[in-house]
């Protein structure tokens, strides 16, 4: 019976003229975004609807005065890409009334971007609303890598005003913020949206999200279709002459006369992901292929120390991840059930020791991860919240990152020292750590782009792994900076080694020479996304097996291979491969020559006795 009055309540309600809600607001603004992709675009097209309702029959606007849009730039980008945008979007701007008929406007240009101003081309009244239809094209809320595309709309910010109230004329004035988000059905399955409280609707070709105004304030709506991506990755090492001493012609004999060894780490296999690696070329080939017991690929090369050479490594990497809603569940169990755990596994405690640059110990970190943990009962949970405070007290310095990147560590990065992804990421570790946290550091390429929009040579970026029983090693990368986490899966980024200590680098490199000339070689990597048909001939990819088999190391392995590197890469080494085969030769001749001695002899008595 309730339900039953209610629905009649209702109805009557929706029945009443408009003049009913005056009492509310005098005035009625909307500000409506759509943003639609087609499939095949690398651009979106923004529409603005601005729509001004008079709603009390005592007021009106005149036809005078002008509205102003901002077109804002993305921030991220620099002053020639800014250029380029605006140019753009200045190319495809049109504004039109209800009718469809183009209204006049002009445009300024300042440090936030372009600024529309249109006449007010009419009066408005409560018989006549105000409506402007504003529309440019931009690649500034999406990205596209092949098959698969990233789109994130503007937030409203904080202070964004729903009512505003005229003092002066005691007039009230409703706004709202609306924003859809049309995609073409034809694209990759979707993969991740934030915030979750949409809606969704169908259109003829397309899918409808529709954000709230309240859903956007300080979040920017993020979707994410494609649920695999392949990546090309070309590494090249130029090895220098370090040996002026052994010539050529000696070490092509024996190579161990004159031999540098480079270890280089290569991209893994890591089960989040479903991360797998196959080589299209290897050169020269490699001496071993190990596995370190973090899981990491390692290449052991020996190359001629007398002359000039080059490593290279061709090869694609696959990674995955689910379409939304069948997502891996990642477990929240309690946090006293996940401490007993790591606690009483010898090989997973060791993620919880303090380092040089992870201060487990320190009074400081201590007492922060406490007031963190204070309250969280819950392993995901409090995985979130140490994500938060990482967010709010390191501020990233673009400066760092564009020059010379030193390591600080945990401590002096969440004191307030300049912060680029490795301090995100170390404070995040030095923080899990102290709730007893299984943690570890990542490291790979990350926002990745295809051949089109790479450059030659990439840099490294670090994020954080935690171990989570019955899921594995969870990704987090703090420096992502958002309310939207990026906790989990993600195929942007080529995980390429983890760590547990202090080290961030799994290649070395050995010689008997001065490293002076080794230390600046030229180490370049670039790595795109591609598509299975840009691939020529899928049969001539090898996994890492198929070179060689991929030795585990060991303590028996890890004394063969001091042994080698002694011989050949050291001092004393190379001097005992120079001497020995020298002494051999000198023993060899000895004998030689005392057998030729004892033949002679023999002959020479011989030759006596027949002559008597």
């Amino acid at each position: 019976m309730k339900k039953w009055i209610l629905s009649i309540v209702t109805l009557i309600l929706l029945l009443l003229p408009n003049y009913v809600y005056a009492n509310d607001a005098d005035f009625y603004i909307e500000s409506n975004m759509e943003i639609k992709y087609d499939k095949g675009d690398k651009f979106v097209t923004v529409e603005i609807e601005y729509i001004r309702e008079v709603v009390n029959n005592d007021y009106y606007f005149p036809a005078s005065g002008e509205k102003t849009f901002l077109i804002p730039d993305l921030l991220s980008q620099d002053e020639k890409k800014i250029s380029v945008e605006r140019e753009f979007k200045r190319d495809s701007l049109t504004v039109k009334d209800a009718s469809g008929n183009n209204l006049g406007f002009s445009i300024e240009e300042d440090e936030n971007g372009l600024s529309v101003s249109v006449p007010n081309y009419k009066r408005t009244t409560r018989a006549s609303p105000y409506r402007i239809y504003l529309r440019y094209k931009t690649h500034d809320y999406i990205k596209v890598i092949n098959q698969n595309i990233v789109l994130q709309a503007p937030a409203l910010p904080k202070d964004t005003e729903f009512e505003i109230v005229d003092e002066n004329s005691n007039t009230r004035t409703s706004i709202d913020y609306g924003l859809e988000i049309l995609i073409n059905k034809e694209v990759a399955p979707l993969a991740k949206i934030w915030p979750t409280d949409y809606s969704f609707e169908e259109v003829e070709g397309y899918d409808k999200y529709i954000f709230s105004s309240h859903s956007r304030i300080d979040r920017n709506p993020y979707l994410e279709f494609g649920t695999s991506q392949i990546f090309r990755f070309e590494l090249n090492y130029q090895t220098p002459k370090t040996d002026s001493f052994i010539p050529e012609k000696y070490s092509e004999m024996f190579s161990a006369l004159s031999t540098n060894i480079f270890e280089i780490s290569l991209p893994r296999y890591f089960d989040e992901t479903n991360q797998k690696v196959k080589i299209e070329s290897i050169s020269p080939t490699p001496t071993k292929i190990s596995r370190d017991e973090e899981g990491n690929i390692i290449a052991t090369f020996e190359v001629n120390a007398n002359k000039e050479g080059n490593i290279s490594v061709i090869g694609y990497v696959w990674v995955e991840q689910e379409e939304f809603g069948q997502a891996r569940n990642i477990p929240n169990i309690s946090l006293d059930e996940y401490r007993n755990e790591i606690n009483s596994n010898e090989i997973l405690s060791k993620y919880l020791v303090t380092t040089k640059y992870w201060q487990v110990s320190d009074p400081y970190i201590q007492e922060e991860a406490g007031k963190i943990a204070d309250g969280e009962t819950h392993l995901l949970d409090l995985i979130k919240a140490d994500y938060r405070y990482i967010n709010e007290k390191l501020e990233y310095d673009q400066s760092k990152a564009d020059s010379i990147n030193n390591r600080i560590g945990a401590k002096q990065a969440l004191q307030g020292d300049a912060s680029v992804c490795m301090e995100y990421s170390d404070a995040m570790i030095s923080i899990l750590r102290a709730q007893g946290i299984a943690a570890r550091a990542a490291l790979g390429y990350a926002n990745l782009r295809d051949a089109s929009e790479t450059t030659d040579s990439q840099v490294r970026h670090q994020w954080v792994q935690i171990w989570v029983p019955d899921y594995g090693w969870l990704s987090v990368d703090p420096t992502w900076e958002s309310e939207n986490m990026n906790i989990g899966p993600s195929i942007d980024r080529v995980l390429w080694e983890t760590f547990n200590g202090d080290d961030l680098s799994n290649t070395k490199i050995y010689s008997a020479d001065s490293l002076d000339s080794i230390n600046n070689i030229q180490f370049d990597i670039s790595i795109y996304a591609v598509e299975e048909n840009d691939i020529d001939d899928m049969d001539v990819l090898k996994s890492y097996e198929k070179i060689g088999p991929i030795e585990e190391s060991t303590d028996e392995s890890s004394i063969a291979d001091q042994i080698n590197k002694f011989i050949k890469a050291s001092s004393i080494g190379r001097s005992v491969a120079i001497v020995v085969p020298v002494f051999l030769v000198l023993i060899a001749l000895i004998i030689i020559i005392a057998i030729i001695r004892t033949i002679i002899k023999a002959l020479k008595k011989r030759k006596q006795e027949s002559t008597i």
